[in-house]
């Protein structure tokens, strides 16, 4: 028995609920756009294709998606992308609405996660703030396409990426990392800047955060403040650069900010319990491991 064909078409809403196609496709990416609420029980969409990559937010309701393959209820909250060769339709039980987002591009998503199986879809919940962010894509894409010139060309290719980058995200295509990006921020910073001397402050102003959200943030995810944190990571370095003999207590007091090599011997001794000659090579002498390196040298 021949499998059944489906027509490769927009089944559009009845008049009067907003919607959106461009007069002459030729040169979009953006094939429809539509949004507001929608009585698929009294106005039923066929199981159809598409020419284009459809993606579909869910605000309100919970329509029924119907595909060659049976019926399911697709949830409030939730976000599809279909395949171009996915036969879909929609329904819903009498008298109950819905309310959706609808964007058919013409190309594929930009990250390969989103992209759905010939004939499949994809089906994903993301949280609250994701939704409006859609929302107000949607609407900027509604705004670009009333006027549509070169500006809103590149506008709606600006939407289409954030888009795509809001839903791979959802999707979880980046590697989540041990710590929020705010905290690796930090820690990069740091290390970019040995030598200064206000770091936590500098560290507010980078960040764009307060004091008190610097000092949660490390509190959370290093379980010290961030002056605790900024020690331990000083010291911890000045005693690998001096265990290494490639350089002196005095040098590493000016690498590290500190404006006098005494200010951190005494830092130094207070943290680890020792002064940081015994951290030097060939007995802990500072005169020896200036020998040393001349000796290489030579």
């Amino acid at each position: 028995m021949a499998e059944k064909v489906y027509p490769r078409l927009i089944y559009l809403p009845p008049v009067g609920r907003p919607r959106w196609l461009p007069e002459n496709p030729e040169g979009w990416d953006l094939l429809y756009l539509s949004w507001g609420h929608r009585w698929f029980a009294e106005n039923p969409i066929p199981i159809a294709m598409h020419d284009g990559w459809v993606y579909m937010a869910v605000l309100e309701g919970t329509p029924q998606l119907t595909t060659k393959n049976g019926s399911q209820r697709i949830p409030t909250g939730s976000v599809m992308i279909i395949h171009p060769d996915c036969a879909y339709g929609w329904t819903d039980k009498p008298l109950k609405r819905c309310k959706i987002l609808t964007w058919v591009w013409r190309t594929a998503p930009l990250h390969s996660a989103l992209q759905p199986l010939p004939a499949k879809y994809l089906i994903f919940k993301p949280d609250r703030v994701t939704l409006r962010h859609l929302v107000t894509i949607n609407a900027n894409c509604v705004r670009e396409v009333a006027f549509p010139d070169k500006i809103a060309f590149l506008s709606l290719q600006k939407e289409r990426f954030d888009l795509d980058i809001c839903l791979a995200r959802i999707m979880g295509c980046r590697q989540t990392p041990n710590a929020p990006y705010r905290m690796k921020l930090a820690i990069e910073f740091l290390r970019n800047n040995p030598m200064e001397r206000d770091p936590i402050r500098r560290l507010c102003e980078y960040l764009q955060i307060s004091a008190t959200a610097l000092k949660d943030l490390f509190h959370k995810h290093a379980g010290k403040s961030p002056k605790q944190f900024v020690l331990r990571w000083r010291m911890q370095m000045a005693r690998t650069k001096l265990e290494t003999g490639h350089t002196s207590v005095k040098q590493v007091a000016y690498e590290l900010g500190y404006r006098h090599p005494h200010d951190f011997s005494r830092a130094f001794k207070r943290f680890f319990g020792a002064t940081a000659h015994h951290c030097l090579p060939a007995g802990g002498s500072e005169k020896s491991s200036k020998k040393k390196r001349l000796k290489n040298r030579k």
